[in-house]
């Protein structure tokens, strides 16, 4: 960089003419909230814009049980490991774990049956939940870059191992927009 291109803006420079631009974009944000600068809205309506395609999905119920019961529980039907019950993990890799020391192989505590037209296999741990099995959908296709339960849940819900970046709900909310100022999109 030649003396002439760093005359013409400054790191300082830089950050003191983004922040203006940031500033004016948050208090614009605000006022419109407080309605000093703000359309006519009909009470009861979202102040939101409308998203810029309209949602397929009127409402999503987005269950995240960080803690909760297993997939192998629930939904993940393996029936190997009924075959390789008290059996170490095997294979070269060794697993991540964040303490202790991996345990033996252990078969499902609830007996499988696939449900409803789709055959969407679901334990007996979930009598209710099974009888909409034609009505859920699962995905199957994900997997963490590690088995610790904060970093997996963060990159669950953002796709990155480490907090900070827009997450499911918020993109949810993003693009089924909010019906009502009264509740949160999302929580």
């Amino acid at each position: 960089m030649n003396s002439e291109d760093q005359s013409l803006l400054s790191r300082r420079g830089f950050f003191s003419w983004t922040k203006t631009g940031l500033g004016g974009a948050a208090l614009a944000s605000l006022l419109s909230r407080t309605g000093d600068v703000r359309a006519e809205v009909v009470p009861g309506e979202s102040s939101d814009p409308p998203p810029h395609f309209a949602p397929k999905a009127k409402r999503v119920i987005h269950i995240v049980a960080c803690g909760g019961f297993s997939q192998i529980d629930s939904f993940d039907y393996k029936p190997e490991l009924a075959k390789r019950h008290g059996q170490p993990l095997g294979g070269d890799e060794k697993p991540d774990v964040f303490f202790g020391q991996v345990g033996l192989l252990r078969k499902n505590d609830w007996a499988f049956r696939q449900r409803g037209e789709s055959g969407l296999w679901v334990s007996d741990l979930l009598p209710h939940i099974a009888t909409v099995a034609d009505e859920l959908t699962l995905i199957r296709s994900m997997w963490a870059e590690t088995s610790n339960h904060t970093p997996a849940t963060f990159q669950e819900q953002s796709g990155f191992r480490l907090n900070g970046f827009p997450t499911i709900g918020a993109w949810m909310s993003y693009g089924l927009g909010n019906d009502t100022d009264n509740l949160p999109t999302y929580v």
